[in-house]
């Protein structure tokens, strides 16, 4: 936070970097978009006093009084903000010192963002999607912590979202709504109905592969599960033939156990409802399955271990 010393500096120096001069007056509800929009960015300082003409900042006074507690009624989220007023010349300045908060702050449910050339703006959301097998949870919580400090992205993960009495299936159709999918592919991922039929819904979208990201976790990720947690080959191991073909008849595998278990039970119509759900479920994900492991194999996918050391910045970067 600024001392009234530098704001005066920035006064006599012109300077508008990260700075919003106000003269005569503006409502309360546009001073707290102000503070919100400093503090979801790094910080700013609103000058009350001071005539800006675009060119030159030219020195008035600042005869008014604002109600900052009503201010701060408006606004949602911790905000750290110094104000003080101080004599230059004989005219009154009264100013507001905003810090970065770690929190999205919003003014009537709407974040704000000032843009390069100092305008304020509504923060436009990227939604996340994190799709990964819960046997990777650990992985899951690095990932979503590490997003989480990014103030313009709204992360969707299934343990935050879908409580005891919400549809799973319904959970997963949304991942079509997000701006972005991040999957963890591991073994488990890529042996997970779940996760084959999340992924089965995204590749329904003619741009899908602009929505989706991948972490291909190797050898070097074991270090971030917990002790408790890693298992016997997690690793994704998807850059070979004879592997792809493995995962190919694993699923194979699986539909024709599960049409012999269906047989086998010898149940009535009206009891394979849900079955029969099952099977659909299942016989849209296979089609999908080769098509995913060749999209892997083709591209150039990074571990979590390398991902993470450079704070996900491949992602980021193409946000």
């Amino acid at each position: 936070m600024k001392s009234k010393t530098e704001i005066e500096s920035k006064i006599i120096n012109n300077e508008r970097k990260s700075t919003s001069y106000i003269h005569p007056i503006v409502s309360n509800e546009y001073i707290a978009k102000l503070i919100a929009a400093y503090s979801n960015g790094d910080g700013g300082d609103i000058v009350f006093g001071i005539r800006d003409d675009g060119k030159n900042l030219e020195v008035k006074t600042f005869s008014f009084s604002i109600d900052m507690a009503e201010i701060k009624k408006s606004i949602e989220g911790s905000i750290y903000i110094q104000n003080d007023s101080f004599e230059m010349g004989k005219s009154n300045i009264f100013y507001i010192s905003v810090s970065k908060s770690k929190d999205l702050i919003k003014v009537n449910n709407i974040p704000y963002i000032i843009t390069s050339n100092g305008i304020l703006e509504e923060m436009k959301l990227k939604k996340v999607f994190i799709s990964y097998a819960h046997k990777d949870r650990d992985l899951a919580d690095y990932l979503e912590k590490s997003l989480g400090v990014q103030n313009n992205l709204e992360i969707t993960r299934d343990i935050n979202v879908t409580s005891y009495k919400d549809s799973l299936s319904e959970f997963m159709q949304t991942i079509r709504k997000h701006d972005i999918v991040i999957a963890i592919v591991t073994s488990a991922y890529i042996k997970s109905l779940n996760c084959m039929y999340e992924i089965t819904q995204l590749m329904q979208d003619v741009d899908y592969l602009k929505k989706l990201y991948f972490i291909i976790v190797n050898d070097e990720d074991a270090f971030f599960y917990k002790e408790e947690n890693r298992y016997e080959n997690y690793q994704a191991n998807i850059y070979s033939t004879q592997n792809r073909i493995a995962y190919l008849s694993y699923w194979s595998v699986e539909q024709t156990k599960l049409e012999q278990e269906i047989r086998n039970a010898n149940l009535r119509p009206a009891l394979l409802g849900n079955l029969a759900q099952e099977m659909k479920k299942l016989d849209s994900v296979l089609p999908s399955v080769d098509d995913f492991l060749a999209l892997l194999n083709d591209r150039v996918g990074r571990g979590f271990k390398d991902m993470y050391e450079k704070e996900f910045k491949d992602i980021l970067d193409n946000l």
